[in-house]
Formats: structure tokens, C-alpha cells, sequence
């Protein structure tokens, strides 16, 4: 599967996990995705603060839904932050 990750960089991805963000104290406190790419690497990425908990699960849902249904999918429109 390929992701566009930004202008110009389109990366192999082999899986893709959509998890609650738990900082230890049990407490959800948002949404994280974690790619593994074709090389092994794992990209994490976390959304914004500014995105309602419900509405970036749904987000992140429905993008890797596209991903695996297309093959493909633009991640640079997701509100995210780099771990």
C-alpha cells in the first residue's frame, strides 16, 4: 500500500494500526496511528488536540478503510502531529 505522506514523499506501507492514545494513567486522551513501512520503520503519528477524541477515531478509521480498500491514500489533509 502507498500513503503520501507530505509534497513529494509516497511511502510503502505494510500495515497500519489505528489505537487510543494512553499516556499511563489509563485515561484516553487521543488518537495515534502507527505505520509499519516496507523497510521495518515505524511511523507514529498523533492527532491534533484541536480534533474532538470521537471525531479523529472516525478520521482515522475511515483513512485506513481508504488505504486498504485502494491501495493508496493521502495522509497530508489529516490533522496530525509526528511522535
Amino acid at each position: 500500500m502507498r500513503v503520501l505522506f507530505g509534497e513529494g514523499v509516497v511511502k510503502e506501507v505494510y500495515s497500519a494500526e489505528v489505537k487510543p492514545l494512553d499516556f499511563g494513567d489509563g485515561q484516553i486522551s487521543g488518537t495515534e496511528i502507527d505505520f509499519v513501512l516496507e523497510g521495518g520503520d515505524i511511523l507514529k503519528y498523533i492527532y491534533s488536540q484541536n480534533v474532538a477524541i470521537e471525531d479523529s477515531g472516525q478520521r482515522a478509521i475511515d483513512f485506513i478503510k481508504t488505504l486498504y480498500n485502494e491501495g493508496k491514500a493521502d495522509f497530508t489533509r489529516e490533522p496530525v502531529e509526528m511522535l
